[in-house]
């Protein structure tokens, strides 16, 4: 992506048509400006969810990043650089797509329902989804040899303590907690370590077992077979895939009735000369 096309996609991240209920009141001033209520919300709307809780915590920084892209704008178009004919186009294109999320949103977003209903039928019919994994917990100790696994098997079957014995003799970082590996679920392990855990009863210790880590003595220490989650803890996870799944098939049957009989014409040479005369643009493609 060129720079300036990563600036407006930027811009474009934040020109969602705003929900925020403001008075216009200002909250900074500046030398030659005001940044009012609603430039904030509207900025803090543009910003991704998982760091708008950030940017609200150091909101005086934010404050004074907006009041620094003032001055730049300021010295942009001083220097006329809106003018410019790629940028000019770019913003063109901004311009459509912020049209169209709003027409989209009137059209399609703003009638879309989800009930609890259909999230709690949706849950009740699709039940393996919400299942969760087996779960084990495990304590193991890592030698180096076979000779020394067995040995350290022998002592625990003649009455040793696993945790002491793990923080004495185990190798891993899991020594100081007694060889404790926590929960873990198929596929978070190594699989030579897999294939014996997981045939093993709660409190059974295992021979030696060889990994690329060395030989280890296990304990299983628990196992928690599958279960249903609980509805309440997935209803919003639910009612968000159903309000997808009817958004894509709203946003099919609107351009479908806008396009009516029209057809479409791609003129494949034309696109494959294009990215084949533009690799800085798209990388490497097949």
């Amino acid at each position: 992506m060129r720079p300036v096309e990563a600036v407006v996609a930027v811009l474009l991240l934040a020109a969602g048509c705003s929900s925020a209920k403001t008075t216009e009141s200002v909250i900074a001033r500046f030398d030659g400006g005001v940044i009012t209520d609603k430039e904030f919300a509207l900025k803090v709307e543009g910003v991704p969810g998982e760091l708008r809780a950030s940017a609200l915590r150091q909101r005086r920084d934010f404050v004074e990043d907006m009041a620094s892209e003032h001055y730049l704008w300021k010295e942009a178009r001083r220097r006329g650089i809106e003018r410019d004919p790629e940028v000019r186009d770019l913003l063109e294109v901004a311009k459509r797509r912020i049209v169209v999320a709003k027409l989209v949103e009137e059209e399609i977003d703003k009638k879309i329902e989800v009930t609890s209903e259909e999230a709690l039928k949706y849950y009740q019919t699709h039940q393996d989804e919400f299942m969760t994994p087996l779960l084990l917990r495990a304590s193991h100790i890592l030698v180096k040899t076979q000779e020394e696994a067995a040995k350290i098997k022998a002592e625990l079957e003649s009455g040793a303590d696993f945790e002491e014995t793990a923080r004495a003799a185990s190798l891993d970082m899991t020594a100081r907690r007694g060889g404790d590996l926590g929960f873990f679920q198929k596929g978070r392990l190594v699989p030579e370590f897999e294939d014996r855990v997981f045939q093993m009863k709660k409190g059974e210790i295992s021979d030696p077992v060889r990994t690329p880590f060395g030989y280890h003595v296990i304990k299983l220490t628990d196992r928690v077979p599958p279960s249903l989650r609980d509805f309440k803890s997935v209803k919003l996870q639910i009612q968000d895939r159903l309000f997808g799944e009817k958004r894509s098939k709203a946003f099919k049957a609107l351009v479908s009735k806008l396009k009516g009989n029209s057809t479409i014409k791609i003129d494949d040479q034309a696109v494959d000369a294009l990215i084949e005369s533009h690799k800085e643009w798209f990388g490497e493609t097949k």
